[in-house]
């Protein structure tokens, strides 16, 4: 097995991947931080999930690129499987309606038996660019971000709410942009690789940054929980 090189790793390295680590580490004390009954919470367990694997899966994807290694597959199984179900999960944790959480558990059935159907079926490939896993994971992302909006607007135990004080508003509001946003342009990097490269780095740097804003926010969230029990300040609510 060819080794890896980790001096061309560290000489790649770029802002993406440092912050990516800074914020993982940082989501990781900020949970030490919390309280036992904060740390049952589920949403703060997932969020401190997704901030350790996003950095985890990117740094990975990086390693083997500087060492000559196609990475399409780190993405595949990490980004495009792992990270899209605790996005999922996530989501359900902050609905209110048990039958918007069991839809969310039946988006999360589907997305592997579609993904296992064309593994299988050698339709798509777990070391190729991913863009039909990547609408399968979007479609249900989108619809389960749908479901969260619903009950933010027609339940009465929360039309007295302020959602720009839910931690739950935030982070649905940042997955929903991150999903379509990324989804719109992965589906096109195969064309701009081939035919624009200048315009391929370019939009590169939007879901890159859209990733960035979306680990930022779920770092925020737990955070402020941390600091609300600490110095008894009301910043957010989970």
């Amino acid at each position: 097995m060819d080794q890896l090189n980790f001096n061309a790793f560290f000489e790649r390295i770029g802002y993406y991947q440092w912050l990516l680590a800074v914020f993982a580490i940082a989501g990781l004390i900020g949970y030490s931080l919390l309280s036992k009954k904060s740390k049952k919470i589920e949403s703060l367990i997932l969020s401190t999930g997704i901030l350790v694997l996003v950095s985890f899966y990117e740094n990975v994807a990086t390693l083997l690129a500087s060492s000559g290694k196609i990475n399409n597959w780190v993405y595949n199984i990490f980004n495009g499987h792992l990270a899209a179900i605790l996005f999922l999960l996530l989501i359900r944790s902050f609905l209110k309606k048990n039958i918007h959480r069991k839809l969310v558990n039946l988006f999360i059935c589907l997305f592997l038996i579609f993904s296992m159907i064309l593994h299988l079926s050698g339709f798509v490939h777990y070391n190729d660019t991913g863009e039909y896993i990547l609408f399968l994971n979007t479609i249900f992302v989108l619809f389960a971000c749908g479901l969260y909006f619903i009950e933010l607007i027609s339940l009465d135990e929360l039309l007295n709410v302020n959602p720009l004080r839910e931690f739950g508003f935030w982070a649905t509001t940042v997955v929903l942009f991150y999903f379509s946003s990324s989804f719109m342009i992965y589906i096109s990097t195969k064309y701009l690789y081939t035919n624009h490269l200048d315009i391929y780095y370019m939009v590169l740097e939007i879901p890159r940054n859209m990733a960035l804003l979306c680990n930022f926010c779920l770092l925020a969230g737990i955070v402020s929980i941390a600091l609300k029990e600490k110095f008894k300040l009301d910043i957010i609510h989970v």
